[in-house]
């Protein structure tokens, strides 16, 4: 009975990548170890990803906090209003990695059609209402602070309870909470897009193995197609925490990202049809080499020769039989016709 295979995830991510020439390996494993190896590698993407994440989100935390003591105003809530300690508006905003704005005013209104206007998440604190817009759109959601303090106890918010909590032992349950959301919704993103791009690449497997005539089942070509995707995750997961930290942009890279995948997938069949063929020769050879024997052979030869030998002598002493045989016949015949016919003798008596 033929041992079952089972690879580590490290050495059958190794083999992914490097070792072309084992992928007969990897499909003779199953679709069920295929799929944990799927997920064990989205997971430690998502890990990857997520842990790049809060750095730079804490890089971006402390940014934040250092220009929000710097720049911004005290300001609080009283009588359910909000008290900004400034004759001019605030404007915080960003555009690097998501757009935002927070307008901060003594007015008792602000300009919907400028807050309309900017196209990112957009929130302006007046004196009796709170303003939301969300990114990518042109609904305004208005508030008032009287609502708010149903949930929330306004009095206790103010610029130093702003500082208090984004900095120290309280943003690292932020973070921990920004963590786990960065890594489950990375996690399952990127998962149902590998199962997609998967999908994808196996049809063009099947297609390919049937015109270089290997008869593949759909499920070792599913599996090859998620080892053959290794690669181009781990290159994604380089490029997007390069892009991340530096903003460095490499154009149609999800065009790359594919082509890599395809490129390893035809790559891994062509090889796997090509050692096919060499065992099959090979076989052949062996079967050749096993059925010659030289010596077996001239053995052959001479037992052939004196066979041969023998029948002839035996066919001579049959032909010298049947001469003696015809003599002897032919004697009898001759005396019996002299037997016969007397005239002879009397004619040899008479002479």
């Amino acid at each position: 009975m033929e041992k079952e295979i089972r690879l580590s995830f490290f050495r059958r991510m190794k083999m992914s990548i490097f070792d072309f020439d084992k992928y007969h390996i990897i499909a003779s494993e199953g679709l069920g170890r295929a799929m944990m190896y799927l997920i064990k590698l989205m997971l430690l993407f998502a890990l990857v990803m997520s842990a790049a994440s809060i750095i730079k989100v804490s890089q971006l935390l402390d940014q934040g906090i250092e220009y929000f003591s710097s720049n911004v105003p005290n300001f609080y809530f009283e009588n359910n209003e909000f008290v900004l300690d400034s004759e001019t508006d605030v404007t915080i905003e960003n555009h690097e990695y998501t757009d935002f704005k927070i307008i901060l005013t003594n007015s008792e209104t602000y300009s919907e059609d400028e807050i309309r206007d900017f196209d990112g998440l957009t929130v302006a604190f007046t004196k009796k209402h709170v303003l939301l817009k969300q990114q990518n759109s042109t609904s305004i959601t208005t508030q008032t602070y009287e609502e708010l303090g149903n949930t929330i106890d306004l009095n206790e918010i103010n610029k130093d309870y702003i500082v208090n909590m984004f900095s120290g032992e309280n943003s690292y349950n932020i973070l921990a909470n920004i963590f786990a959301v960065i890594f489950i919704s990375t996690f399952l993103t990127y998962f149902l897009t590998a199962i997609l791009d998967t999908i994808a690449l196996s049809l063009l497997g099947f297609i390919v193995s049937r015109l270089i005539r290997i008869p593949f089942k759909y499920g070792a070509l599913y599996s090859l197609s998620i080892s053959a995707i290794t690669l181009p995750v781990i290159l994604n997961a380089i490029y997007l925490i390069v892009n991340m930290f530096t903003g460095f942009v490499i154009p149609y890279f999800q065009i790359m990202y594919t082509l890599i995948a395809y490129v390893y997938l035809i790559a891994a069949l062509l090889i796997m049809r090509s050692e096919i063929i060499k065992k099959k020769v090979q076989i052949q050879i062996e079967i050749m080499n096993k059925n010659y024997n030289p010596e077996e052979l001239q053995n052959q030869d001479k037992k052939n020769e004196k066979e041969q030998n023998k029948d002839e002598k035996n066919k001579e002493k049959d032909d010298n039989k049947k001469k003696e045989g015809k003599d002897s016949k032919n004697s009898g015949t001759e005396l019996k016709n002299n037997k016969d016919n007397p005239e002879p003798q009397a004619n040899i008596q008479e002479k």
